[in-house]
């Protein structure tokens, strides 16, 4: 029975590397809200992504990774930008957003990421961003 979550780990990390190559690259800036993103901030994030959450939010972030399956509680899609750690409607602060990335959910199945350095949980918020629209709007 102890071999399944290992054996779940290895395939999540297997598909993550499969799906990377359709991940996109970017090569301008990005705007949300206040934060001007470097393009390379952008690619750093979505190789983060790609590495350690595609598993289970999925390569388009909506919340079906092929681990997605297993947990009790489906993962956030990241495409509705809609978080329930702030005001229904309202978008979290980039501070916010490292902050639930860096301590997870581990009621819901989200390992926190404690040992991440700051600079890649920042590059890995940024990325998330790129999912949803309403990132994109809250800079107008």
């Amino acid at each position: 029975m102890q071999a399944r979550p290992a054996a779940c780990s290895v395939f999540a990390l297997m598909c993550g590397a499969c799906v990377q190559s359709s991940a996109p690259t970017f090569s301008e800036p990005m705007t949300f809200g206040e934060r001007e993103v470097s393009a390379q901030t952008l690619n750093e994030g979505r190789d983060l992504y790609f590495k350690y959450c595609v598993s289970c939010h999925g390569e388009t972030g909506a919340g079906d990774g092929p681990a997605a399956r297993n947990l009790k509680f489906p993962p956030r899609d990241f495409r509705t930008a809609a978080f329930s750690f702030v005001p229904e409607g309202t978008l979290p602060s980039h501070e916010a957003l490292v902050e639930r990335i860096r301590s997870g959910v581990p009621e819901r199945g989200m390992p926190p990421w404690t040992g991440m350095r700051e600079d890649d949980l920042s590059a890995l918020a940024d990325f998330i961003k790129t999912f949803s629209p309403r990132w994109k709007a809250a800079g107008s």
